[in-house]
């Protein structure tokens, strides 16, 4: 039988994405030192649903703050009075 998933716990068990991201925000820490975080994280997180026999991994199970909002990015949804202009971090 094929298993998939459609959420899983994306701040990592020590949350350390939560952790990554304050200290990019205050100041603390590269833009690239979050991606590393966010990027090691990602691939545990495959790997453990890889190893429970979980056919469909979705590619979405990291968000750096809120998944609503990355999808919303994503689909270059974000309402022109934000001034966003489709960049990264």
């Amino acid at each position: 039988m094929a298993t998939h998933i459609v959420g899983y716990h994306r701040m990592g068990p020590k949350r350390e994405l939560k952790f990554a991201l304050e200290s990019f925000w205050d100041g603390k820490s590269s833009a690239e030192d979050l991606q590393k975080v966010a990027a090691d994280l990602r691939s545990s997180v495959w790997k453990q649903m890889a190893e429970a026999g979980i056919k469909y991994i979705p590619s979405n199970t990291i968000a750096y703050y809120d998944q609503v909002l990355d999808t919303t990015a994503m689909l270059g949804a974000v309402p022109p009075r934000y001034g966003w202009n489709g960049g990264e971090i």
